[in-house]
């Protein structure tokens, strides 16, 4: 019987960080998942795009879940011994009233001002 091995997903470091929720604090978020996923050893391309994600997100956890400014911001960084990476973001804000209805394209609670919402 000829069976391949696979080696078990295993968690190797874990980074857990909370910074109040302002946007200033958007480049500090992006900082910090640079730094953390280095150790992965990204291309150019995949440190862009770990950036601009963290980035979109922190903002929108700033602008969408604490609109009367305030609040906190949590963000969560996973390596894994496959090289995977997982970053989560999460705030404690105002939430998002209808699910289904933000889940449409283009739908937005921001008004004319901004152009989509998620």
């Amino acid at each position: 019987m000829n069976r391949e091995l696979k080696e078990e997903k295993r968690l190797q470091n874990r980074l857990k960080t909370v910074f109040p929720a302002t946007s200033e604090n958007e480049g500090l978020a992006r900082a910090i998942a640079a730094a953390f996923s280095a150790q992965a050893d990204p291309t150019m391309e995949e440190l862009t795009e770990i950036r601009t994600a963290v980035s979109e997100a922190v903002s929108n956890a700033v602008i969408h879940g604490y609109p009367e400014g305030g609040g906190e911001v949590v963000m969560e960084l996973e390596m894994y011994s496959d090289g995977s990476l997982t970053i989560s973001i999460e705030d404690h804000g105002v939430g998002i009233a209808d699910v289904e209805q933000a889940k449409e394209p283009l739908f937005t609670t921001g008004g004319d001002s901004e152009r989509s919402g998620m």
